[in-house]
């Protein structure tokens, strides 16, 4: 059903950009509050830690499952219930007794995040005519991905004025105003999809082995660094995990109502875009926690002005996203997001070749380069591949796809750590290094490596991205119209 009306269009891009916003920023915020929250209940980092860990489990284990929900009972039930979910958790997690709860309450609000998260990007291409969708996403990529960005320096800012209860009590009248907004604005869900799977059992053995698969593949991607990559626990957990996922497609391919309908993959032009998803994202997330070293380490800068200089991303991201969103209503998608993985090439190209200058004007450049490619790469692609879904599955289809952007953030975070350790000393490996004691000519070849492994990445992205065919706006509007 698309919304003609204007006011109502722009209440439903705010209530999708709140709730990419709130999921991507709940999801680091709580890092930099881990010490303080330890402090408060007594307990050592091994516990604290699984703040964060359950989160990124519990979301990445969820969002096929919330995404085939959201299509059979109706994506407006799924969002808005997402937001309830979210806000109640938030609020007691803020009033958490115990460690432990605190841990059960982040699960809770995991699952409100899967909700919004696997709901949000397909609000858009669901009510919003195509022409104007490019304008819609210049809007949601900008303040959704804010979240991502801003959420460390946030989580500081609040913990050091206040506490750190208030990061998440304030997403309680964030909340309560989003589900007013949503509830007013998004249209009644309909009722076919619904009654068609009436006599349909909902696939709950495909459901587990999903949440199973995907969650112990995000735990010990994450904990192998820590765990180590040689260890027995990391490689059985790792092999397990993709053993069970393997049941899991198996298990799809002969179920009457499959969570995962593996149908969405047959066009090819939206499988070329979840991989090319997955590969693009690398670079950014590698860089986002490679930098601060970069900046702490090689630079000598302290903690606060570092915290400045990366905010430069996040601010010529966000100018340049509403550009290239309302290009991408005139001119091919495609284009723009091969422009921004050539101009993050060149980018990154330069940033290599430059860092032995130790120069903070190479940073910068560096930065607003970096910013500016990923504004047409992010805000395009998100218009792109939801114009590719069915439309009768656009919200399992927006579920793979930003499954397909963590887990590809995931991947470039560890091919780009482990390509900067490549030149380090044996003993650092074994953590009887001190970074300050490692010297500049070592530093800089690590970043050369890492950096190198970020371009390798967006030239994956770039080579498929060669290969997707869009449709055309007018035969978009005549399915979505259906």
């Amino acid at each position: 059903m698309i919304i003609e009306d204007k006011s109502r269009q722009l209440a439903i891009i705010v209530s999708a950009s709140l709730a990419g916003f709130m999921a991507l920023l709940d999801g680091n915020i709580v890092n930099i509050s881990l010490p303080y929250i330890a402090a408060f209940f007594k307990v050592g980092t091994s516990l604290v830690v699984q703040i964060v860990l359950i989160y990124l489990v519990v979301l990445a284990g969820t969002m096929i499952t919330f995404g085939k929900l959201a299509d059979q009972l109706g994506v407006k039930k799924i969002f808005i219930s997402g937001f309830v979910i979210f806000t109640l958790s938030s609020l007691v997690c803020g009033f958490a007794g115990s460690i432990h709860f605190l841990i059960f309450a982040r699960a809770i609000q995991a699952l409100g995040a899967s909700m919004l998260f696997t709901t949000a990007v397909s609000l858009i291409p669901r009510y919003i005519p195509a022409e104007k969708r490019g304008w819609a996403f210049g809007i949601f990529s900008p303040i959704s991905s804010l979240g991502l960005l801003i959420g460390n320096p946030l989580g500081g800012l609040i913990t050091g004025l206040l506490n750190w209860h208030w990061i998440f009590l304030i997403n309680v009248p964030i909340g309560i105003v989003a589900v007013l907004v949503a509830w007013k604005s998004l249209p009644n869900d309909r009722n076919h999809s619904s009654e068609k799977n009436t006599h349909v059992k909902f696939d709950f053995a495909g459901s587990l082995l999903s949440f199973a698969g995907l969650a112990l593949l995000v735990y010990f991607l994450n904990q192998g660094r820590k765990l180590g990559w040689g260890n027995f626990l990391t490689i059985g957990g790792i092999v397990t995990a993709l053993v069970l996922l393997g049941f899991f497609f198996w298990r799809e391919k002969v179920a009457k109502n499959p969570v995962l309908d593996l149908s969405i993959f047959h066009d090819h032009n939206f499988t070329f875009g979840i991989v090319a998803s997955f590969a693009g994202f690398g670079l950014m997330a590698g860089s986002s926690i490679l930098m601060p070293f970069y900046l702490t380490y090689v630079l000598k800068m302290n903690v606060e002005h570092a915290g400045f200089v990366l905010m430069t991303f996040a601010v010529v991201f966000s100018a340049m996203s509403t550009v290239s969103g309302n290009l991408s209503d005139r001119i091919s998608k495609t284009r723009l997001t091969i422009f921004g993985m050539i101009s993050a090439m060149v980018t990154c190209l330069f940033f290599i070749l430059c860092i032995p200058l130790v120069q903070l004007w190479v940073v910068f450049i560096f930065l607003v380069g970096l910013g500016f490619s990923y504004a047409f790469f992010i805000t395009p692609n998100n218009n792109l591949m939801m114009s590719l879904a069915n439309p009768e599955k656009q919200a399992i289809s927006s579920s793979v796809f930003k499954l397909s952007t963590n887990l590809g953030q995931m991947i470039g975070i560890l091919l780009m750590e482990i390509l900067f350790t490549i030149p380090m000393p044996s003993d650092f490996h074994a953590n009887k290094v001190a970074l300050h004691s490692i010297s500049s000519e070592v530093f800089y070849q690590g970043f050369q490596w890492a950096y190198a492994g970020g371009l390798l990445m967006c030239l994956i992205a770039l080579g498929v991205s060669f290969l997707i065919k869009e449709k055309s706006k007018e035969k978009s509007d005549e399915i979505f119209s259906t």
